[in-house]
């Protein structure tokens, strides 16, 4: 297998920020290998991706592969942005895949007369537009590369009106590459921990809702940075990135909690926008 390598294109949930160093755009990751893109989450960030894949920055895609975790808007708002679905005869093969919640509030959420559907978009762009529903325990096979799909733990609303939300986590392996896990709008609780031990015990890189910073803010369906850095103790082989950092998050609040919580913590970072990684035999490595 050739070069693989991952970018942070947005880590923010909840509403896109301006000029802070965390990074500004709501959720979006990517591991590029060769002719395919795997991308976790469809965000703003997703909009700076796909100028990058049209553009060539991001070099030989021909197959797009789009894991939407659930169906709150700043996860698959960037789709409609993307350059791919405005330039005429890019050959792109774009498949979007996740719970049939999310799948129907995108369709709703780009019906008449809000916007345009994304099937309408893609004609003559695209060389395809597929969608596949994903439940909890389902494997997805692509090219390059399998795909586990978890239930999560996240809801809207405050007790007397919590709506539990169809949410998956993804765990990601590449072939005769490496394995991530995604864990992203997602609430720890000691009922939780058998699902994000086995996801980021199998993995090299783990990205951890880090929504808040304390394990006592943990709300709405969100963990926290201290949570985090849990997960990076009990799985010291795997690259844990703190991440989906709150609206509210100041990049000093995000900094003065890694100081904190990453003492002593060498593989715990905080997923930055830009970040990128390449990996190799011996792991991944910043670049």
């Amino acid at each position: 297998m050739g070069a693989i390598e991952f970018q942070v294109w947005g880590c923010r949930g909840g509403r896109n920020m301006h000029g802070t160093r965390t990074g500004d755009l709501t959720s979006c990751y990517a591991v590029h290998a060769g002719a395919d893109l795997y991308v976790l989450d469809a965000g703003r960030g997703l909009g700076a991706l796909a100028e990058a894949v049209v553009r060539g920055d991001v070099a030989g895609v021909a197959r797009v592969h789009v894991l939407v975790t659930h169906a709150h808007v700043d996860h698959w708002e960037g789709l409609r942005d993307a350059a791919w679905m405005w330039t005429p005869g890019n050959g792109l093969a774009l498949g979007i895949h996740g719970p049939a919640e999310a799948l129907a509030a995108i369709r709703a959420g780009y019906a008449p007369p809000s916007f345009v559907p994304l099937d309408v978009l893609a004609q003559g762009t695209l060389a395809s537009l597929a969608w596949t529903e994903l439940v909890a325990g389902a494997t997805l096979e692509l090219p390059g590369a399998r795909v586990s799909a978890v239930a999560l733990h996240h809801y809207s609303g405050l007790a007397s009106s919590r709506r539990p939300l169809e949410t998956l986590g993804y765990h990601l392996v590449l072939a005769g590459g490496p394995r991530l896990a995604y864990l992203c709008d997602h609430e720890p609780t000691d009922a939780t921990r058998a699902t994000e031990d086995a996801l980021c015990g199998a993995s090299e890189l783990a990205l951890v809702d880090a929504n808040y910073g304390e394990k006592t803010e943990h709300a709405f369906g969100h963990g926290s940075l201290a949570y985090a850095a849990e997960v990076a103790t009990r799985h010291p082989h795997a690259w844990v990135l703190a991440t989906h950092h709150g609206p509210l998050r100041s990049d000093d609040a995000i900094d003065d909690g890694l100081r904190r919580h990453g003492a002593g913590r060498p593989n715990l970072a905080i997923a930055r926008q830009g970040l990128r990684a390449r990996w190799n035999a011996a792991g991944w490595s910043t670049v």
